[in-house]
């Protein structure tokens, strides 16, 4: 049955509203509002303006988002996270976007590591960015139904898995966060669950077949530990979009991929990579200790071709 009546739509290319009644639709606006007046201080206070709203102004419908002419994307009224996407002068992140858009005649399998509601999935899947085949995986257990429905709601085009990555396949364990886009296995200060799960080394994904692999990788602090259960993987031609957080001063997560690893990271940017050196240099990038990095990691000649073809900007001395 189509569900679609039973949302509040909105058009991200043109910002039209639809659907919803008076109370919902002033609730969109001013949440748009917000994100519009926080988005030069990379949304900094529009999670504590959207809980209001949700508050004053409240709904059980969810938001339904045209983000492409072929690809929806739904969630929940009031969500502290993507209702900044009710400000689309900007898409979600748009570097890394457009470096996506720009490999779309490239023949790649897409994994998605702590995908939340499928956002990344769910655009890569698109025509725009050439339909690829993709492996969507989160572990919060309510997240991952919204996972789900986005899937469905997009015609099933991309694989969804319910687990946590991690080194080791089969253990189960506890997860953390209150908040659904910062949820983890590593215990929180506040120790709140979000219930049990499997996890699942990416080694042990089957079928993965012999395409070149673009890994997604945001699973909220367990990156390192999760790419020690993707050994195999590294050594294939694959291409790591990974957050580097900037709370993190040593940038444990770029150091173990430039010396553990032995892989090239690079800093997407708006025409061109930039490729990352030293420690030093991403010390200079990652000013906002409020906020993640991504980066794109690869020692894969396949991948190390393409990123030449996208661009490399050069540093100036």
């Amino acid at each position: 049955m189509d569900s679609s009546n039973n949302a509040i739509h909105f058009d991200f290319a043109d910002g039209k509203i639809s659907g919803g009644n008076l109370i919902e639709r002033a609730g969109l606006e001013l949440m748009r509002i917000a994100a519009w007046m926080t988005r030069p201080a990379d949304f900094c206070g529009f999670s504590y303006a959207a809980r209001i709203v949700r508050t004053i102004l409240p709904s059980d419908q969810p938001i339904r988002t045209q983000l492409l002419d072929d690809t929806v994307f739904e969630f929940p009224y009031g969500d502290a996270y993507w209702s900044r996407l009710l400000y689309n002068r900007v898409s979600y992140c748009p570097d890394i976007e457009r470096f996506l858009v720009a490999m779309r005649d490239v023949d790649y399998l897409f994994i998605d590591c702590g995908a939340n509601y499928g956002y990344m999935s769910a655009i890569v899947a698109s025509d725009a960015y050439g339909n690829k085949s993709a492996i969507s995986i989160e572990a919060d257990p309510d997240t991952f139904s919204i996972l789900q429905k986005n899937s469905e709601n997009n015609n099933n085009r991309f694989e969804t898995r319910h687990n946590a990555v991690f080194s080791k396949s089969g253990e189960t364990v506890n997860l953390y966060g209150a908040k659904h886009e910062a949820r983890s296995i590593i215990p929180d200060e506040g120790g709140t669950t979000g219930g049990m799960v499997e996890t699942l080394a990416l080694d042990d994904i089957p079928k993965m077949g012999k395409k070149p692999i673009i890994l997604k990788l945001d699973v909220e602090g367990v990156e390192i530990e999760a790419m020690k259960g993707a050994r195999r993987l590294a050594n294939t031609d694959c291409l790591v979009i990974f957050e580097d957080h900037g709370s993190d001063p040593t940038h444990e997560v770029s150091k173990y991929f430039l010396e553990d690893l032995k892989m090239k990271i690079f800093l997407s940017g708006e025409n061109a990579c930039r490729e990352i050196t030293s420690l030093d240099e991403l010390a200079a990038i990652k000013k906002n200790s409020r906020v993640g990095y991504d980066f794109i990691a690869t020692k894969s000649d396949f991948w190390l071709d393409h990123i030449a073809g996208y661009g490399i900007e050069k540093i100036a001395d």
